[in-house]
């Protein structure tokens, strides 16, 4: 008869729980999301054949924080690599040793991408090397490397492309080309060819004014202006022929940070996945890139509390006594202090809507229960044999408490964690539906409160980020349902 592990076992059993299985499924889904998300929604496209040349744009500004400003984006690019990674070396390592190794790699890596910044790949010859000339667009185009080339022919493709889609949104809903509707067109390139052509028209009054007399300084700098604008538009028409096999993001054309250049008056003529957010970015970027702020509040506080919790509850239950009567009472007095209210209240105090603080404050104030969960596990197992036969044999304390109790108390620990987690990250949603959320984040809190800021007009902006959310956070309620009755062995007679 073939004997399973008690890992195997529990696995078995919660396939057996068919609601909670798929909702699992459903929780990694969200975090394959956040790791690739640059996969699915960046202005980069992931590979390019550029005048025979390939480039892989996307894979080169991974790393580069002027692209990606936030820290926790570079985290998770780090994750891309890492985690296949650890995937392929636990085939040939025992886990305990894969995901140590996998960790201190993943903090090691990006600890030297913090203090040792990527530089921008699309970074040119510096300007001391060039003789001083007139700004025309030739002694620009001299400047810049292949990448930085690449951009601009990148970014005019995009934006001239979406403008024309856009075009043909506005031409299904009855608007006229002519309509005001058309200069709300959420693409540099149409503003930019609008600018253009006002300068282009004003060229023949200017060469008029001018013709038969020594023009003056201010209609001189107006053609060079317009040389220099003919000049670089000709380029971008001539070099965007050359691009081939172009490998775009999945979803969205969009970096979340990019401005979309939208517009209220627009997103009532738009499917909600290409609306523009109050503040002119894209709503289906930031939609994604959202999920990783979510689960990394959700991991990191939970950690925190876990960090706390662990000995403290270890020592009031192996002990007792009067350290636990100790550990009781503060427990008891730290209990008293809602998570949340302190939240308001140390983000008022402090003046920072940081991410990283809100996370730590959840962790600091949300470890009680995990603390007397796990008080209760050690006085049932303080007594137990195995306990007492360390005893005998001679082993310290700790030994005992952190080899043998405390793996034997993890189990039913497990049935706390998905509600931990959920728990966190509803207070910082919660908290940036407020208002009190990080400025400039992509948090589906911050994208409800803007939906709630714009309600009734753009009511469209709000349930995205709501359904998301609760789909997330059902999801998770759902994986600890199914941890519960898995451990629990009155269902498995």
């Amino acid at each position: 008869m073939k004997t399973f592990s008690f890992w195997q076992q529990f696995w078995n059993q919660f396939k057996k729980h068919t609601l909670g299985y798929t909702a699992l499924w459903v929780v990694f889904a969200f975090a394959i999301v956040a790791i690739y998300a640059p996969f699915l929604a960046s202005s980069k496209p992931l590979f390019v054949v550029y005048d025979g040349t390939p480039y892989f744009p996307l894979f080169s500004y991974l790393f580069y924080p002027k692209f990606f400003s936030k820290n926790l984006d570079i985290f998770y690019n780090l994750l891309i690599f890492i985690l296949p990674l650890g995937l392929l070396a636990s085939h040939w390592f025992k886990y305990r040793f894969v995901i140590p190794a996998m960790a201190a790699l993943q903090i090691g890596l990006f600890a030297s991408l913090l203090m040792f910044p990527v530089s921008n790949p699309a970074k040119g010859l510096p300007q001391s090397s060039f003789s001083p000339q007139a700004h025309t667009w030739q002694n620009e185009l001299s400047q810049l490397s292949p990448y930085g080339k690449l951009n601009l022919l990148l970014e005019y493709q995009r934006e001239k492309a979406i403008g024309l889609s856009v075009e043909s949104t506005l031409a299904k809903h009855q608007q006229s080309p002519l309509s005001p509707l058309l200069k709300l067109i959420p693409t540099l390139w149409h503003m930019n060819y609008q600018r253009d052509l006002q300068k282009l028209q004003k060229k023949e009054v200017l060469l008029q004014q001018t013709e038969g007399l020594a023009p003056s300084t201010h209609a001189q700098d107006e053609l060079e202006a317009i040389a220099y604008i003919e000049e670089r538009n000709q380029w971008l028409e001539e070099n965007s022929l050359k691009l081939r096999f172009e490998l775009s993001p999945l979803l969205s054309s969009y970096h979340w940070e990019d401005d979309a250049a939208g517009s209220a008056q627009l997103n009532q003529y738009l499917p909600w996945w290409q609306m523009s957010r109050i503040n002119q970015k894209s709503l289906l970027a930031a939609l994604i890139f959202g999920t990783r702020i979510s689960l990394v509040v959700g991991i990191l506080a939970v950690a925190i509390a876990l960090s706390i919790a662990v000995p403290i509850g270890a020592m009031a239950g192996y002990y007792g006594g009067k350290i636990d009567i100790i550990i009781c009472r503060v427990l008891e007095v730290w209990e008293s202090m809602p998570t949340f209210f302190m939240l308001l209240l140390i983000i008022a105090v402090t003046q920072s809507k940081s991410i990283f603080l809100v996370i730590s404050v959840i962790g600091l104030f949300g470890w009680t229960g995990f603390s007397r969960f796990l008080r209760g596990e050690f006085l049932k197992q303080r007594n137990l044999p195995y306990v007492e036969a360390c005893h005998a044999l001679g082993y310290s304390t700790p030994y005992i408490i952190f080899t043998h109790i405390l793996p034997n108390s993890i189990p039913p620990l497990l049935t706390l964690l998905p509600f931990a987690i959920m728990g966190a990250i509803g207070s910082e949603s919660g908290l940036s539906f407020l208002g009190l959320g990080e400025e400039g984040s992509c948090s589906w809190g911050v994208l409800m409160d803007e939906g709630r800021s714009s309600f009734p007009a753009q009511s469209s902006l709000l349930w995205p980020p709501a359904f998301l959310l609760t789909v997330l956070l059902v999801s998770i309620a759902l994986v600890g349902d199914a941890l519960r009755d898995t451990l629990d062995p009155k269902l498995h007679r």
